[in-house]
């Protein structure tokens, strides 16, 4: 195959408003409110292990923040799957990225119905052959919206392509490793571009995920919660007795008597600060259990009442959970409530566990 022709081309000021957007301005707003040490914890940092094929072997980088950080690079004979394996298990990546050379991709503009966003790859799938010199089956490819012209009904998009064989040969270079990459794109690429179909992605356990986004969604909450329900009730009953102050100027026996609540709500409401101080954070106890649960450990429910936590869920290795937990400052007398039983569906172990809720003084 011929090689591919590529260009440069720069996004312009265009954005999409998804729920992705709208989860992500949502969650930065809340983390916001919080210490910027409390939000490092929370938000965490992803992190991509990005493999290059080279001409001399494959290079490995870990991206976290900023540019990519070269790990390691081997030549073509000096591959070994157990060092591979080690490394990657090691890293523990959100993601891996096959990162394809710019030279063989070839990116275009094109406008399109606006219709085809609802069906965008197999749209350009029909249209490869009048896009591009080469068939749909030949080639992986991917697209990214630009800009929606809603007034002239089409879409602006952005198509990126790279030779099926070329892809295929590193994967299958990949896979002899034992490695499975969850995006292939191209150097210098858009970082919303997969060029991987999505039924040759790999199915990874969604539950870890989802729990840490569920557990931050509800640490946001409570924070937001915390620490504007008690201010917000505070006010409104300091605005209720000024008004009262305002009626009442002329007897002022009443003026002093209600200023003396006044004075008192303002303690109240100093009080409740300093009290919120005094304790830790629900977040933390959260974050606490998101940092101990084994990878293998889901939770299917979280319960709080006062000074004692009830979690249920299912994991690989039930018995090992209360060691895990009682390594926590802020947990103690863990216990199981219920015997443990096997759930047939996920071949996972269903527990009841039961624990304190140490609280400082």
């Amino acid at each position: 195959m011929k090689p591919l022709s590529s260009k440069t081309l720069i996004l312009p000021n265009a954005s999409a408003w998804s729920l992705s957007a709208a989860w992500r301005w949502w969650r930065e707003g809340l983390l916001g409110w919080l210490p910027a040490r409390m939000r490092r914890k929370l938000a965490g940092t992803p992190r991509r292990l990005i493999i290059k094929p080279e001409p001399g072997g494959l290079a490995m980088f870990r991206q976290e923040e900023g540019d990519p950080e070269a790990l390691t690079q081997q030549s073509w004979e000096a591959l070994n799957r157990d060092a591979w394996r080690k490394l990657i298990r090691a890293e523990r990546p959100t993601a891996i990225v096959l990162r394809m050379p710019a030279d063989r991709a070839l990116t275009r503009v094109v406008m399109l119905p606006i219709a085809a966003a609802a069906n965008l790859r197999q749209v350009l799938g029909y249209e490869m052959d009048r896009l591009t010199p080469f068939g749909a089956s030949q080639l992986y490819y991917d697209a990214l919206i630009l800009e929606r012209q809603v007034e002239q009904r089409r879409i602006r998009v952005e198509m990126s392509a790279l030779p099926r064989t070329e892809v295929d040969a590193a994967l299958e270079t990949l896979a002899g490793l034992g490695v499975m990459p969850d995006v292939v794109d191209v150097t210098n690429g858009r970082p919303d571009i997969n060029l991987l179909p999505v039924e040759k992605r790999p199915r990874r356990g969604v539950w870890p995920r989802r729990l840490r986004n569920i557990l931050v969604m509800f640490s946001l909450s409570l924070a937001l919660a915390a620490a504007i329900l008690p201010l917000w009730q505070q006010r409104a009953l300091v605005i209720r007795l000024q008004k009262q102050v305002d009626t009442l100027q002329k007897d002022s026996g009443q003026i002093l008597t209600l200023r003396e609540q006044l004075q008192k709500a303002i303690d109240s409401s100093r009080f409740l600060v300093e009290k919120k101080r005094s304790a830790p954070l629900m977040i933390e106890l959260v974050h606490e259990l998101t940092r101990l649960l084994p990878d293998h450990t889901w939770l299917e429910r979280l319960q709080i009442k006062g000074d004692t936590l009830q979690l249920i869920g299912q994991s690989a290795s039930a018995s090992t959970l209360i060691g895990v937990l009682e390594e926590s400052k802020l947990l103690g007398g863990v216990a199981f409530t219920s015997p443990v039983t096997n759930d047939r569906r996920t071949n996972k172990e269903r527990f009841v566990l039961g624990a304190h809720v140490a609280v400082e003084p």
